[in-house]
């Protein structure tokens, strides 16, 4: 009997313990065959949508000035390229969504990040959540 309450008693703590664990990202290698740049910093895999973190580039759907339109083509177009080039992209993905239902990730390509390579190149600002800056003057 004291052997099943002490059994009793440790499974709980165990589940107990596992609910307060924070959830771990998840690492995926996409093909770049399968993967479709949404903009400068969204892409899509089949029915998957990832936000990349990190940085910020310019909208190309709903830009608020032609100047943003036409950086954000810009940045769409280099990182379509930069995951051709490479074959693939490694996205560590965060345990959540992001507010418009879109999952988190850091992508990389070549073995580096694709946001330092846009922020780099002029196509992206670093960015960490909040307001965002105006790409417009």
């Amino acid at each position: 009997m004291k052997r099943l309450l002490f059994l009793s008693a440790a499974l709980a703590l165990l589940f107990i313990t596992a609910a307060w664990i924070e959830p771990t990202t998840q690492t995926k290698t996409l093909s770049a065959s399968e993967v479709i740049a949404v903009d400068g910093d969204t892409i899509d895999h089949g029915d998957d949508r990832y936000r990349l973190v990190g940085f910020d580039a310019p909208e190309t759907f709903r830009a608020q000035c032609e100047a943003e339109r036409v950086l954000g083509l810009r940045a769409k177009d280099r990182l379509t390229k930069i995951i051709q080039t490479n074959g693939y992209v490694e996205l560590e993905i965060e345990p959540k969504l992001d507010k418009y239902g879109r999952f988190l990730a850091i992508a990389r390509a070549g073995g580096k990040q694709v946001g330092s390579i846009l922020i780099s190149e002029g196509l992206a600002r670093r960015y960490s959540g909040g307001k965002r800056q105006s790409w417009c003057s």
